[in-house]
Formats: C-alpha cells, sequence, structure tokens
C-alpha cells in the first residue's frame, strides 16, 4: 500500500490485435506470465485441446469393479460464504 502496487491498472488486453478473435473464440486459451514484463500474455500458439489427467483412472476403475477401496477418495469442499 505504501508503493501505490495494491491494485496494477492495465492499458492494454493480454493479446495482440491478431490474436484477439482466436484468443476470445477459443475456451482453451490461458495467459501465461511474461518474466520480462511480469505481466500476461497470450502465446502466438493456442491451445485447441483438453489436457486428460489419467492419474486416477486406475483407482476409480478399481472402485467400481468392486475390487478397490474408497477410502481416502473424496472431494475437497470449502465453506460456501454469500455476501448478501
Amino acid at each position: 500500500m505504501i508503493t501505490n502496487s495494491l491494485v496494477k491498472i492495465k492499458d492494454a488486453p493480454p493479446y495482440t490485435p491478431e490474436l484477439e478473435v482466436p484468443v476470445l473464440l477459443n475456451s482453451m486459451a490461458r495467459a501465461t506470465l511474461d518474466a520480462k514484463t511480469g505481466g500476461y500474455s497470450f502465446p502466438k500458439k493456442l491451445a485447441n485441446e483438453v489436457t486428460v489427467d489419467k492419474a486416477n483412472a486406475k483407482t476409480i476403475a478399481d472402485i467400481i469393479a468392486g475390487t478397490g477401496s474408497a477410502v481416502g477418495v473424496g472431494v475437497d469442499q470449502g465453506m460456501l460464504h454469500l455476501l448478501i
């Protein structure tokens, strides 16, 4: 708060004019941190596919087949705070 860096006001979007339409129409487009400027920007080549994490596939298949244990398998649930 002392250095007035609490809020960084942006003067341009994180994409170039050539990438505006591809970024806005691609739900898989993700900005990455640019080490040179300290800001976020979109790469020239945008992702087109969803990456699938198959790390837990065997565990889930074993649970469904009845040969595995569901101990320790769960979903993290946090408190939901509503502001009225």
